[in-house]
This record gives C-alpha cells, structure tokens and sequence, in this order.
C-alpha cells in the first residue's frame, strides 16, 4: 500500500489489529493466498517491530468507559469487538486512526485517517 510506505516511519501497529489480521490470515481459503498473506503481515509486523503498540491499562479503562458507552447506545462503533477494542486504544493514546472503515468511527472524538482516499 502507497500510504503505509509513505508514512513507514510516522505510523503505529495496534496489537489489537495486528490480531484481527494474523486470525484472517489464517481463516483464508487457499493455501497459496494464505501463504502470500502471511508473508505480507510477517514483513508489517517486522517494519513496526519497534511500534507494535500493547493493550495496555490506560487502553483497558478508556475500553471500559467508551465500550459502557457503546452498550447504553450513547456511542456508536462497529459492532465488532475489534472496532471498540482498537478506537479505545487509539483514544487513550491520543492518535489519529487510519482505517478504511472510517465510517464505523466517526462521531466518537477521533482523528481519522483514510489511506484508500488520499
């Protein structure tokens, strides 16, 4: 991806996404693509080996006290799991959040960033 090479040196890894990834990876049909995946998510996780950002506590109560939010209907996100677990960290942490599903997290008080749209 263009953007991600563009910004090797500015962007974070969740470990939260690098998760959500590594379990599609290996949900994949066809061994050939899965391979090719996997390569790929090896070579990210190498690149960001020193930006690999943990779940961390400040990360845990942001969870809790947006995720109580979300329950209540107060907040809107994905109704993924992943979603809520990966905007809470990116709100304890203060950072923007690229993603292409940028419309699972408007309103919530982040900084969004698309890279399929710039």
């Amino acid at each position: 991806m263009d953007w991600l090479l563009k910004h090797r040196d500015e962007t974070l890894l969740s470990s939260i996404v690098a998760a959500e990834l590594n379990m599609g990876i290996n949900v994949t049909r066809g061994q050939d693509l899965r391979k090719m995946l996997k390569g790929w998510f090896d070579r990210l996780v190498e690149a960001h080996e020193d930006r690999i950002v943990p779940f961390d506590m400040a990360s845990a109560s942001k969870w809790a006290e947006f995720g109580s939010q979300v329950l209540i209907g107060e907040q809107r996100v994905g109704s993924r799991q992943f979603d809520t677990l990966i905007a809470a960290q990116a709100l304890a942490l203060e950072i923007p959040l690229a993603t292409r599903n940028s419309r699972d997290f408007e309103g919530i008080g982040l900084v969004l960033i698309n890279p399929w749209g710039e």
